[in-house]
């Protein structure tokens, strides 16, 4: 669920600018931000992949720690749970 990305900026319309470290820059959508232990995350999905990242103070974007995926997994996996409609 990590996307290799060089800078990230957030925009006020769900939607997050993205440069990757081979220099493309790509839009990706907005899923859901949340804060956790006093650290901010997102969830963004391209082209249909969820991707999770910690947002700094001045809105750029930066790795999760490799301690912190199993609580990002566990709140997305909620998020999913009540967010998307099953095929039921």
């Amino acid at each position: 669920m990590n996307k290799n990305f060089k800078k990230a900026k957030l925009s006020n319309n769900n939607i997050i600018d993205i440069e990757l470290e081979n220099g493309k820059k790509i839009n990706a959508n907005i899923l859901f931000t949340f804060e956790e232990n006093g650290d901010q995350f997102i969830m963004y999905e391209i082209d249909e992949i969820a991707y999770g990242a910690k947002i700094k103070e001045d809105n750029s974007l930066v790795a999760i720690e490799e301690d912190e995926w199993n609580l990002v997994e566990k709140i997305f996996n909620e998020w999913m749970e009540e967010n998307i409609e099953s095929d039921e």
